[in-house]
């Protein structure tokens, strides 16, 4: 699923790479690929997009996606 990369580990049990983890909150899914506590907000579009501010999740963890300007 997932090949070697700059941080990548082996999971010889998978028998994959796993990605390095980018940010301290976010977990790995049943797939292997981290995703973040909150879902990303339903009005994301090619128009409206965020990105992830760990701070800002830290502070208040119903927080983290801030848009992008």
């Amino acid at each position: 699923k997932q090949y070697a990369g700059v941080g990548y580990t082996y999971d010889s049990t998978k028998d994959k790479f796993i990605a390095p983890q980018p940010y301290a909150s976010w977990a790995l899914d049943s797939s292997d690929d981290w995703q973040a506590p909150i879902a990303v907000p339903s009005d994301a579009s090619a128009d409206k997009q965020y990105s992830w501010d760990e701070d800002a999740y830290q502070a208040d963890n119903s927080a983290g996606w801030v848009e992008v300007e």
